[in-house]
Protein backbone atom coordinates (compact mmCIF):
# COMPACT_ATOMS: atom_id res chain seq x y z
CA UNK A 1 0.00 0.00 0.00
CA UNK A 2 1.34 3.27 -1.09
CA UNK A 3 0.44 6.81 0.53
CA UNK A 4 -0.05 9.01 -2.22
CA UNK A 5 0.49 11.69 -4.12
CA UNK A 6 3.93 11.66 -1.83
CA UNK A 7 4.20 8.58 -2.23
CA UNK A 8 5.73 7.43 1.18
CA UNK A 9 5.31 3.90 1.93
CA UNK A 10 2.72 3.48 4.41
CA UNK A 11 2.22 0.59 7.21
CA UNK A 12 0.84 -2.80 6.47
CA UNK A 13 -2.43 -3.64 6.97
CA UNK A 14 -3.39 -4.32 10.81
CA UNK A 15 -3.64 -7.56 11.83
CA UNK A 16 -7.23 -7.31 12.65
CA UNK A 17 -7.96 -6.33 9.03
CA UNK A 18 -5.98 -9.11 7.71
CA UNK A 19 -7.92 -11.76 10.23
CA UNK A 20 -10.92 -9.97 9.17
CA UNK A 21 -10.25 -11.47 5.75
CA UNK A 22 -9.27 -14.53 6.72
CA UNK A 23 -12.87 -14.88 8.51
CA UNK A 24 -14.72 -13.62 4.92
CA UNK A 25 -14.06 -17.15 4.13
CA UNK A 26 -15.02 -18.89 6.57
CA UNK A 27 -18.42 -21.03 7.60
CA UNK A 28 -19.82 -20.31 11.12
CA UNK A 29 -19.69 -22.92 13.59
CA UNK A 30 -23.03 -24.95 14.42
CA UNK A 31 -21.97 -23.89 18.08
CA UNK A 32 -24.47 -20.16 19.00
CA UNK A 33 -21.70 -18.07 19.72
CA UNK A 34 -20.82 -16.45 23.20
CA UNK A 35 -19.31 -13.50 24.22
CA UNK A 36 -15.99 -14.93 24.12
CA UNK A 37 -16.34 -16.15 20.87
CA UNK A 38 -16.47 -12.55 19.60
CA UNK A 39 -14.25 -10.83 16.77
CA UNK A 40 -13.67 -8.32 17.55
CA UNK A 41 -14.31 -8.03 21.11
CA UNK A 42 -17.36 -5.78 22.22
CA UNK A 43 -14.85 -4.15 24.37
CA UNK A 44 -12.63 -2.73 21.80
CA UNK A 45 -15.03 -2.35 18.86
CA UNK A 46 -15.50 1.13 18.65
CA UNK A 47 -11.47 0.90 17.94
CA UNK A 48 -12.07 -1.85 14.78
CA UNK A 49 -12.36 0.94 11.55
CA UNK A 50 -10.12 -1.04 9.17
CA UNK A 51 -6.91 0.53 7.61
CA UNK A 52 -7.42 3.75 6.65
CA UNK A 53 -6.36 5.61 10.13
CA UNK A 54 -3.43 3.64 10.81
CA UNK A 55 -2.17 4.12 7.37
CA UNK A 56 -2.54 8.00 7.33
CA UNK A 57 -5.23 7.65 4.77
CA UNK A 58 -8.13 9.85 6.53
CA UNK A 59 -7.59 14.07 6.51
CA UNK A 60 -7.46 14.95 9.92
CA UNK A 61 -10.84 17.68 10.19
CA UNK A 62 -8.55 20.54 10.44
CA UNK A 63 -7.09 19.87 7.35
CA UNK A 64 -8.28 20.58 3.57
CA UNK A 65 -5.88 18.47 1.35
CA UNK A 66 -7.04 15.26 0.09
CA UNK A 67 -5.28 12.86 1.34
CA UNK A 68 -4.98 9.48 -0.34
CA UNK A 69 -3.41 6.29 0.11
CA UNK A 70 -3.34 3.49 -3.12
CA UNK A 71 -4.02 -0.06 -2.40
CA UNK A 72 -3.44 -2.99 -5.00
CA UNK A 73 -1.59 -2.72 -7.52
CA UNK A 74 -0.14 0.83 -7.94
CA UNK A 75 0.62 0.36 -11.57
CA UNK A 76 -2.55 -0.83 -12.68
CA UNK A 77 -4.09 0.36 -16.18
CA UNK A 78 -7.80 0.16 -14.17
CA UNK A 79 -8.69 2.75 -11.38
CA UNK A 80 -11.00 2.38 -8.96
CA UNK A 81 -11.54 5.53 -6.12
CA UNK A 82 -13.52 4.94 -2.87
CA UNK A 83 -14.15 8.39 -1.74
CA UNK A 84 -16.40 9.96 1.36
CA UNK A 85 -17.40 10.45 5.15
CA UNK A 86 -16.44 7.57 7.73
CA UNK A 87 -19.34 5.99 6.32
CA UNK A 88 -17.38 5.57 2.42
CA UNK A 89 -14.58 4.73 5.17
CA UNK A 90 -16.02 1.78 6.86
CA UNK A 91 -16.02 -0.50 3.79
CA UNK A 92 -12.60 -0.10 3.03
CA UNK A 93 -11.65 -3.73 3.97
CA UNK A 94 -13.57 -5.16 0.88
CA UNK A 95 -12.46 -2.83 -1.43
CA UNK A 96 -8.99 -3.29 -0.70
CA UNK A 97 -9.42 -7.03 -0.70
CA UNK A 98 -11.08 -6.91 -3.92
CA UNK A 99 -8.14 -4.98 -5.67
CA UNK A 100 -6.03 -7.49 -4.33
CA UNK A 101 -7.94 -9.87 -5.87
CA UNK A 102 -8.48 -8.09 -9.36
CA UNK A 103 -5.28 -5.99 -9.46
CA UNK A 104 -6.80 -2.61 -9.30
CA UNK A 105 -5.50 0.25 -8.27
CA UNK A 106 -7.68 1.56 -5.51
CA UNK A 107 -7.43 4.76 -4.97
CA UNK A 108 -8.87 6.13 -1.24
CA UNK A 109 -9.90 9.53 0.10
CA UNK A 110 -11.86 10.31 3.56
CA UNK A 111 -12.57 13.19 6.19
CA UNK A 112 -14.79 12.48 8.60
CA UNK A 113 -17.98 14.30 9.30
CA UNK A 114 -17.54 16.20 5.72
CA UNK A 115 -19.96 16.47 3.43
CA UNK A 116 -19.33 15.59 0.18
CA UNK A 117 -22.67 17.03 -1.51
CA UNK A 118 -22.09 20.23 -3.83
CA UNK A 119 -22.94 22.62 -1.04
CA UNK A 120 -21.78 25.13 0.96
CA UNK A 121 -20.92 23.75 4.83
CA UNK A 122 -18.26 23.97 6.61
CA UNK A 123 -14.92 26.12 5.12
CA UNK A 124 -12.54 22.80 5.88
CA UNK A 125 -14.72 20.88 4.42
CA UNK A 126 -15.54 22.71 1.36
CA UNK A 127 -12.01 23.05 0.74
CA UNK A 128 -11.29 19.35 1.30
CA UNK A 129 -14.41 18.53 -0.97
CA UNK A 130 -12.94 21.05 -3.91
CA UNK A 131 -9.32 19.34 -3.12
CA UNK A 132 -11.12 15.77 -3.97
CA UNK A 133 -13.05 16.40 -6.98
CA UNK A 134 -9.87 17.97 -8.34
CA UNK A 135 -7.88 14.85 -7.34
CA UNK A 136 -10.28 12.68 -8.54
CA UNK A 137 -10.23 14.41 -11.83
CA UNK A 138 -6.72 13.79 -12.22
CA UNK A 139 -7.03 9.82 -12.31
CA UNK A 140 -9.89 9.66 -14.64
CA UNK A 141 -11.15 6.47 -12.43
CA UNK A 142 -12.86 3.20 -13.86
CA UNK A 143 -15.45 3.21 -10.99
CA UNK A 144 -15.95 5.94 -8.24
CA UNK A 145 -17.89 4.50 -5.27
CA UNK A 146 -18.84 6.45 -2.54
CA UNK A 147 -21.29 6.77 0.43
CA UNK A 148 -22.38 9.34 3.08
CA UNK A 149 -23.78 9.77 6.26
CA UNK A 150 -27.77 11.05 5.59
CA UNK A 151 -28.22 11.65 9.75
CA UNK A 152 -28.89 14.86 11.46
CA UNK A 153 -25.07 16.11 11.50
CA UNK A 154 -25.18 17.53 7.67
CA UNK A 155 -27.88 20.81 8.77
CA UNK A 156 -26.81 23.60 6.22
CA UNK A 157 -26.20 27.12 6.71
CA UNK A 158 -27.99 29.81 5.00
CA UNK A 159 -27.48 33.64 4.84
CA UNK A 160 -25.00 32.93 7.88
CA UNK A 161 -28.22 31.07 10.11
CA UNK A 162 -28.36 27.61 10.44
CA UNK A 163 -31.32 25.64 8.83
CA UNK A 164 -33.06 22.59 11.00
CA UNK A 165 -32.52 19.61 9.22
CA UNK A 166 -35.87 18.94 7.72
CA UNK A 167 -35.46 21.91 6.13
CA UNK A 168 -32.21 21.39 4.73
CA UNK A 169 -33.08 18.16 3.06
CA UNK A 170 -34.27 18.99 -0.28
CA UNK A 171 -31.15 21.64 -0.90
CA UNK A 172 -29.37 18.22 0.10
CA UNK A 173 -31.13 16.09 -2.50
CA UNK A 174 -29.96 18.65 -4.92
CA UNK A 175 -26.63 18.91 -4.01
CA UNK A 176 -25.93 15.51 -3.61
CA UNK A 177 -27.02 14.86 -7.50
CA UNK A 178 -24.97 17.94 -8.35
CA UNK A 179 -21.80 15.69 -6.48
CA UNK A 180 -22.91 12.58 -8.51
CA UNK A 181 -23.12 14.47 -11.92
CA UNK A 182 -19.92 15.62 -11.50
CA UNK A 183 -18.65 12.27 -10.62
CA UNK A 184 -19.91 10.79 -13.81
CA UNK A 185 -18.16 13.90 -15.61
CA UNK A 186 -14.81 12.56 -14.39
CA UNK A 187 -15.64 8.70 -15.27
CA UNK A 188 -15.96 9.98 -19.18
CA UNK A 189 -19.71 9.40 -18.31
CA UNK A 190 -20.04 5.63 -18.66
CA UNK A 191 -23.31 4.01 -17.32
CA UNK A 192 -22.51 2.34 -13.73
CA UNK A 193 -19.20 4.35 -13.88
CA UNK A 194 -20.80 6.09 -10.46
CA UNK A 195 -21.33 3.47 -7.37
CA UNK A 196 -23.54 4.83 -4.02
CA UNK A 197 -23.48 2.85 -1.25
CA UNK A 198 -26.81 3.62 0.55
CA UNK A 199 -25.89 4.78 3.86
CA UNK A 200 -27.10 1.81 6.72
CA UNK A 201 -29.97 1.50 9.14
CA UNK A 202 -28.76 2.69 12.04
CA UNK A 203 -29.56 1.48 15.90
CA UNK A 204 -30.97 3.56 18.36
CA UNK A 205 -28.29 2.37 21.20
CA UNK A 206 -24.54 1.07 21.02
CA UNK A 207 -24.97 -2.58 19.88
CA UNK A 208 -21.24 -3.56 21.32
CA UNK A 209 -22.53 -2.10 24.62
CA UNK A 210 -25.66 -4.15 24.39
CA UNK A 211 -23.48 -7.21 23.89
CA UNK A 212 -21.56 -6.58 27.05
CA UNK A 213 -24.60 -6.11 29.38
CA UNK A 214 -26.15 -9.31 27.87
CA UNK A 215 -23.14 -11.77 27.24
CA UNK A 216 -25.32 -14.46 27.38
CA UNK A 217 -28.21 -13.72 25.86
CA UNK A 218 -26.75 -12.15 22.47
CA UNK A 219 -30.08 -12.43 20.48
CA UNK A 220 -31.47 -9.63 22.71
CA UNK A 221 -29.24 -7.34 21.43
CA UNK A 222 -30.71 -7.74 17.91
CA UNK A 223 -32.68 -4.44 16.35
CA UNK A 224 -35.07 -2.80 14.02
CA UNK A 225 -33.03 -0.63 11.76
CA UNK A 226 -34.66 2.88 11.12
CA UNK A 227 -33.40 5.46 8.83
CA UNK A 228 -33.30 9.55 9.97
CA UNK A 229 -34.19 11.84 7.35
CA UNK A 230 -35.71 8.52 5.25
CA UNK A 231 -35.19 7.56 2.26
CA UNK A 232 -32.29 9.38 2.73
CA UNK A 233 -30.38 12.45 0.54
CA UNK A 234 -28.48 9.34 -1.41
CA UNK A 235 -30.91 7.75 -2.29
CA UNK A 236 -33.29 10.40 -3.92
CA UNK A 237 -30.21 11.67 -5.84
CA UNK A 238 -28.72 8.92 -6.87
CA UNK A 239 -32.63 7.91 -8.30
CA UNK A 240 -32.00 11.58 -9.93
CA UNK A 241 -28.97 11.08 -11.95
CA UNK A 242 -29.26 8.18 -14.73
CA UNK A 243 -26.73 5.71 -14.86
CA UNK A 244 -25.55 5.86 -11.11
CA UNK A 245 -25.42 2.15 -9.79
CA UNK A 246 -26.92 2.47 -6.01
CA UNK A 247 -26.01 -0.73 -3.96
CA UNK A 248 -28.24 -1.48 -0.63
CA UNK A 249 -26.61 -3.44 2.08
CA UNK A 250 -30.31 -3.46 3.92
CA UNK A 251 -31.55 -7.14 3.29
CA UNK A 252 -27.40 -8.01 3.44
CA UNK A 253 -27.07 -6.54 7.07
CA UNK A 254 -30.53 -6.26 8.00
CA UNK A 255 -32.62 -9.33 6.42
CA UNK A 256 -36.65 -8.35 7.16
CA UNK A 257 -35.44 -5.40 8.59
CA UNK A 258 -33.82 -6.89 11.72
CA UNK A 259 -30.60 -5.68 12.48
CA UNK A 260 -28.26 -8.57 14.58
CA UNK A 261 -25.18 -6.80 16.59
CA UNK A 262 -23.87 -9.96 16.55
CA UNK A 263 -23.58 -12.27 13.77
CA UNK A 264 -21.59 -16.07 12.78
CA UNK A 265 -18.73 -15.02 15.55
CA UNK A 266 -18.53 -11.43 14.88
CA UNK A 267 -19.94 -7.96 15.92
CA UNK A 268 -21.68 -6.27 13.00
CA UNK A 269 -21.75 -2.77 14.10
CA UNK A 270 -18.79 -1.07 15.98
CA UNK A 271 -21.23 1.50 16.69
CA UNK A 272 -24.76 3.04 15.94
CA UNK A 273 -24.04 3.33 12.13
CA UNK A 274 -21.40 2.10 11.48
CA UNK A 275 -19.97 -1.96 10.56
CA UNK A 276 -16.94 -3.28 12.37
CA UNK A 277 -14.23 -3.62 9.84
CA UNK A 278 -14.03 -7.17 10.83
CA UNK A 279 -17.74 -7.81 9.48
CA UNK A 280 -17.36 -5.39 6.67
CA UNK A 281 -14.10 -7.24 4.82
CA UNK A 282 -16.95 -10.46 4.68
CA UNK A 283 -18.89 -8.20 2.48
CA UNK A 284 -15.70 -9.05 -0.42
CA UNK A 285 -17.85 -11.64 -2.45
CA UNK A 286 -20.91 -9.47 -2.30
CA UNK A 287 -19.45 -5.90 -2.88
CA UNK A 288 -17.64 -8.05 -6.06
CA UNK A 289 -20.88 -8.94 -7.40
CA UNK A 290 -22.33 -5.77 -7.48
CA UNK A 291 -19.19 -4.40 -9.52
CA UNK A 292 -18.49 -6.63 -11.68
CA UNK A 293 -16.48 -6.40 -14.35
CA UNK A 294 -14.61 -2.98 -14.82
CA UNK A 295 -14.66 -1.48 -18.39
Amino acid sequence: MFRSPKGRLAAALTGTVVAAFLLGSCEAGTRPATIADLIPAPGAAKEDKGPAILDGCRSGTTHTEAWSCVYGDPGSEQTVVLWGDSHAMQYLPPFVRLAQQRGWRLVTMFRGNCLTADTPYKPNCDAWRANAFERIEEEQPDLVVTSTDTGNGYALWQDGERLTRDASEPLLRAAYARTLERLEGMTGDRPGGVMVIRDLPRASFRPPDCLLENPDDLAACDFRGFRKNAPGFDLAAARQVGGVRLVDLSDIVCPGGICSSAHNDMVVYRDMTHLSATYAATLTDWFGEQVGSLP
